[in-house]
């Protein structure tokens, strides 16, 4: 019998996935694993070594800094991941408004999507974890044992977005709404692995929920899948 379990939750920008899935890896003991904070930290990499010019990458030259940077986890005492590069911790600097508005181009190359899911599958061997992303369901871990789609309107993600912001950087709220439109049709349209509802998922809109009422009906999906 399978004893590690693997909680999957995909869905837009902003819907509130890593809050969400913070929560229930707590609740539930798992570890947390936040995708999205790979592909912001290669984005971060990339900005760093100047190798995106007018919103053009070159995917060649960051897959070859990637083989020589050490992209390494740790576990704080809440259970959660925290992302390094080269030792050093990464948390707001992969959080600002220009990371975020060039992490979609970095996240369509399938050169780096592949190397990403290496990343995710490896550092979730032989632990029972909650992660959440674009691709988790359908891509990474297409058998998980609950799969959710978290979604939400693009006001609502906006406003949730801009509210994070304003602990880091002045920038409006049409700015963040208009990075996130653009986000969302790169996401519903790229070549590779783009954003959809997994198979067997369950989807939940968060726009009229507190995020306690969304973990509470969360949770009691999950056991009663675990428990059936």
């Amino acid at each position: 019998m399978k004893k590690t379990k693997i909680i999957a939750i995909d869905g837009p920008s902003s819907s509130g996935k890593s809050t969400i899935a913070k929560l229930i890896a707590r609740h539930f003991d798992y570890t947390y694993i936040d995708s999205g904070s790979i592909y912001r930290a290669i984005t971060y990499i990339a900005v760093k070594h100047n190798l995106i010019d007018n919103f053009k990458i070159d995917t060649l030259a960051i897959i070859e800094i990637l083989k020589k940077t050490s992209i390494s986890f740790s576990f704080n005492s809440k259970n959660q991941n925290i992302i390094s590069v080269d030792g050093v911790e990464l948390d707001n600097e992969i959080r600002t408004f220009k990371i975020s508005s060039l992490v979609s181009l970095i996240a369509e190359k399938n050169e780096i999507r592949q190397y990403v899911v290496k990343i995710q599958k490896d550092i979730s061997i032989n632990k029972s974890v909650v992660m959440d992303g674009r691709d988790i369901g359908s891509i990474v871990f297409p058998n998980a044992d609950v799969k959710f789609y978290l979604d939400a309107s693009l006001e609502k993600r906006s406003e949730r977005r801009w509210m994070e912001l304003q602990n880091i950087e002045d920038v409006s709220l049409d700015d963040v709404k208009n990075d996130l439109h653009k986000r969302d049709l790169k996401d519903l349209n790229r070549e590779f692995s783009p954003l959809v509802k997994p198979k067997n998922s369950i989807t939940v809109n968060s726009d009229n929920l507190s995020i306690e009422q969304v973990v509470y009906n969360m949770i009691k999906i999950i056991d009663k899948v675990l428990h059936s």
